[in-house]
C-alpha cells in the first residue's frame, strides 16, 4: 500500500464516507476505488483512467489532486512526461440526472398551452356567458391527511450546501421521504413541514441549515442526524 492510497482511504474514513456511497456519488466503481485505495494497480484500467479517478476522487473528498497525481506518478512511474488534464466533475443531484431537457419541455408546454386556449375559446362560445363565480365561504380548510402537533403553524426548512462543497442529503418530512441525493456547488433544497422534519447529512462541514429563516446546528460528527418538530423552537 502507498502513500496515495493511504491519503484517500484515511480521508474518506475521516468523512464518515463508505466505498458504495462514494461509488454512488463518483460514478466509479467501489472495486476500483478499493484498489486505488489499496496501491493495488495491477487491478486498475489504463493508467490514463487511473489519474482520472485519482483526479475525480481527490475533489469529491474534498483534497487538491496536484499532490495525489505527483503521488500517482511516484509510485508508478506513469505520466513524468505528459499531464492530463482531467474536468472538475459536476455532482448533478438524481432530480437533474434524470430532467428532460429544457429546449423539449419549453416546446411541449407551449403546444399543450395552445391547445388547452384552444379548447377553452370553443368551450365559452358553446356555453354562453358565464355564471357570476360564487362568494367564496369564511370556513378555513386544513390539508386531508395532515394534522398539525398541538396546533403549531408549519415551518419552511431550508438546506444549502456551500459553494464548492458537496454533500448526500436525505431528508424525510411529515413521514414521507422528500429528498434523498446529493447537493453540490451552492444547490439548495426547500421544504415545507406541518410536523416533523428528519434529516441524514453526509458532510455536516459543508451545509447549512436554517428555520423560517434562523440558522439551525448542525452535529459535526459524520453522518449527521437532526430532527425538527412544529411544536418546538
Amino acid at each position: 500500500m502507498g502513500q496515495l492510497g493511504d491519503t484517500l482511504r484515511d480521508r474518506r474514513i475521516s468523512l464518515g464516507i463508505s466505498l458504495e456511497t462514494a461509488e454512488n456519488e463518483t460514478k466509479i466503481r467501489a472495486r476500483l476505488l478499493a484498489a486505488l485505495e489499496a496501491g493495488e494497480y495491477d487491478k486498475l484500467p489504463d493508467p490514463g483512467y487511473v489519474r482520472g479517478y485519482v483526479s475525480s476522487y481527490a475533489r469529491y473528498l474534498e483534497l487538491d489532486p496536484i499532490p495525489l497525481l505527483a503521488m500517482h506518478r511516484a509510485e508508478t512511474g506513469v505520466g513524468r512526461h505528459h499531464d492530463i488534464n482531467v474536468p472538475e466533475p459536476q455532482l448533478a443531484t438524481r432530480n437533474e440526472q434524470h430532467a428532460v431537457p429544457w429546449r423539449v419541455g419549453v416546446i411541449a408546454f407551449l403546444i399543450v398551452a395552445v391547445l388547452v386556449a384552444g379548447g377553452w375559446l370553443v368551450y365559452r362560445a358553446f356555453r354562453g356567458p358565464s355564471k357570476p363565480p360564487p362568494i367564496p365561504s369564511t370556513t378555513s380548510s386544513v390539508t386531508p391527511g395532515v394534522t398539525q402537533t398541538n396546533g403549531a403553524p408549519p415551518f419552511t426548512l431550508k438546506v444549502t450546501v456551500s459553494a464548492n462543497g458537496a454533500s448526500s442529503l436525505k431528508v424525510t418530512v411529515d413521514g414521507a421521504s422528500a429528498y434523498n441525493g446529493t447537493l453540490a456547488g451552492g444547490q439548495s433544497q426547500t421544504f415545507q413541514v406541518t410536523d416533523t422534519a428528519e434529516l441524514k447529512i453526509g458532510k455536516p462541514s459543508q451545509v447549512t441549515v436554517t428555520r423560517n429563516g434562523t440558522k439551525v446546528a448542525v452535529p459535526g460528527t459524520a453522518p449527521a442526524t437532526i430532527t425538527l418538530r412544529a411544536d418546538q423552537p
